[in-house]
């Protein structure tokens, strides 16, 4: 009965794991594709790997579906997006460079993100039309198409100056100071936020050497449950019934002596 359910979940935690992988190495962001399409699809094939060959199992795949098909269409919504460009809005221009990249927000793309040096600096600089006083501003990223913030505050420019910006010379001590992890700083990343009445968003990619440490354990951990998804899929298959019919035997007995 509850074969299909468990192809599903499985499926899913393997189209995860690839999707980490996949922004991990820098390949892709885990957007509304990666991040929901994919296990969609390797959940749709989990559940029909587990339930070819037997029987029952109705409730478990209705159950299978109700889950599947939303992250499906959440999913498949993305694909409008796929060579997207980073963009802003209001009038502000954003430059930034790294030790390995220079470029504008709007120059970045899923396919072209900006490069960045987790053990390097970062220099930004963001104009605007008119001057932002007492302003309210937030840093965040995008995470399977649902913004999840990263930072925020509140910035006087008593000056009334058009420029702002920083320059970082270390990333890994800059991350640091404020709680993160150098070595999760790996990945495609779609990054966004807002200033006063400028808002927008671009693509940035923090370079690693090889596998690191997550990207190694999600490899690990797909491998184990596809793995798992593969044994289960030839056992338990239910037996096809051989129906043999009703015979009439006759047995042969030896002829009676004649009285």
């Amino acid at each position: 009965m509850r074969r299909p359910f468990t192809g599903t979940l499985l499926g899913i935690f393997i189209g995860v794991a690839i999707s980490v992988i996949l922004a991990r190495q820098g390949i892709w962001p885990m957007d509304q594709l990666t991040l929901f399409l994919v296990p969609a699809v390797t959940g749709l094939a989990g559940m029909t790997l587990l339930s070819l060959g037997r029987e029952g199992g109705t409730a478990a795949l209705v159950v299978s579906l109700v889950v599947l098909l939303p992250m499906a269409v959440w999913g498949a919504l993305g694909l409008g997006e796929l060579n997207e460009h980073g963009q802003l809005n209001g009038g502000c221009e954003v430059v930034a460079a790294s030790d390995i990249d220079q470029t504008t927000v709007t120059d970045t793309s899923r396919r072209d993100p900006f490069e960045i040096d987790p053990e390097g600096g970062l220099d930004w600089a963001a104009t605007s039309p008119t001057p932002f006083v007492d302003y309210e501003w937030e840093i965040h990223v995008v995470l399977g198409g649902i913004p999840v913030p990263l930072d925020s505050g509140t910035e006087p420019n008593d000056a009334g100056s058009l420029i702002n910006g920083a320059e970082i010379p270390a990333i890994g001590v800059y991350a640091e100071e404020r709680g993160l992890a150098v070595d999760l700083l790996t990945g495609v990343y779609e990054v966004g936020g807002f200033a006063s009445s400028c808002d927008g968003f671009g693509f940035v990619k923090l370079v690693a050497d090889g596998f690191d440490t997550v990207a190694l354990i999600a490899l690990g951990v797909g491998l184990v449950l596809l793995i798992a998804l593969i044994a289960l899929t030839f056992t338990g298959r239910a037996t096809p019934a051989v129906d043999v019919g009703s015979r009439e035997y006759v047995v042969d007995r030896p002829p009676e002596d004649d009285v």
